[in-house]
């Protein structure tokens, strides 16, 4: 369910709880999901509480199981994360994570405090900078690739949280590879035949002939052409490409998905293009884990005004990717 203090329960309750959604199990505080079904007009008597979620009985509706410790009135504040919300966030992806990994269930995840995870006392939090980078360790993966679905295009970035300084050094061959052979598998799963698949520069004008960066013939052109040998036909790679084009042509439908290199130069154009709706997606892991694209919002947290339209979307590419096999050559390369 994300921050307790956050927009996350009520979007959690607002998609989980309307008509036709899929049954589910919530992780999270009940005594939270309480409060926001209170925010947002729901009978608190549909929170209904489980031990854990046993695979032998029936899923129906709405269940909530509560790892921990439940939090106090202080702990729970809307839009005032605390330490103890902060510990428990994590604890709720642990969880979360264990029973979908376990029962072969996907993984949907409201949004979280990165802040207040990495200052909230535990040890282990201290070095946590993302679901995406934390699923990936706890799955034992050999590496995770952060995506993101909209109607109009499709993306994926090389690199995720990182300080903008580190950017350059952590583009290689590899790691292009990887967010190129990702996306197009992605996009395979979600219909796309033989999809176009634009990879930006990280410089601008694509380095403008090695004037603005060398990063376009060290990194990305060798990453792509693996790429292409790796796919076989099943994608129609296009790069370096400069990203102000890319996303352009993308949205005009020149390109089905596109590569990017950073954080931000992915996520700004998505977010223009469909904020809400827009749906990340961590490929690389044995599970499937879908998110969704906007932060805990703690300055609207407990109003009941929160769209949940982007944890509907997020649960909705969840069920349709746990029945998608895998499409690209599987790992490793």
């Amino acid at each position: 369910m994300g921050c307790p203090s956050g927009i996350g329960p009520e979007v959690v309750l607002g998609a989980c709880l309307k008509r036709g959604a899929p049954p589910a199990v919530v992780v999270g505080d009940r005594g939270v999901l309480v409060r926001a079904a209170v925010a947002l007009g729901w009978p608190k008597e549909r929170i209904q509480s489980v031990p854990d979620y046993d695979p032998n009985r029936p899923l129906r509706g709405l269940q909530i199981v509560s790892p921990g410790p439940a939090l106090g009135a202080a702990d729970r504040k809307w839009g005032k994360p605390s330490p103890a919300g902060g510990r428990a966030q994590l604890e709720y992806i642990e969880h979360g994570y264990r029973l979908a990994h376990y029962l072969g269930l996907p993984l949907v995840t409201a949004p979280v405090s990165k802040e207040a995870i990495a200052h909230s006392g535990l040890k282990r939090a201290k070095s946590f900078r993302g679901h995406t980078e934390w699923l990936e360790a706890l799955d034992g993966a050999q590496h995770s690739v952060m995506c993101f679905a909209a109607d109009a295009v499709v993306t994926s970035l090389v690199t995720t949280h990182l300080p903008l300084s580190q950017v350059p050094a952590a583009l290689t061959p590899a790691a292009v590879t990887r967010a190129i052979i990702e996306l197009a598998d992605l996009m395979l799963r979600l219909g796309f035949a033989a999809p176009r698949i634009a990879v930006c520069s990280v410089n601008p004008h694509a380095g403008e002939g090695e004037l603005l960066g060398s990063e376009e013939k060290t990194a990305i052109l060798p990453g792509i052409s693996r790429a292409t040998r790796l796919l076989g036909g099943r994608a129609h790679i296009l790069g370096p490409v400069g990203a102000e084009t890319a996303f352009r042509k993308a949205v005009s439908d020149g390109y089905d998905g596109v590569v990017a290199m950073y954080h931000d130069q992915a996520t700004i154009p998505m977010k223009l293009i469909d904020f809400g709706g827009t749906v990340n997606v961590t490929q690389g892991l044995s599970i499937v884990r879908t998110s969704v694209d906007h932060g805990t919002a703690y300055d609207i947290a407990g109003k009941g005004i929160a769209d949940a339209r982007g944890m509907a979307s997020a649960i909705a590419l969840a069920g349709r990717l746990g029945s998608a096999p895998r499409q690209a050559p599987p790992q490793p390369w």
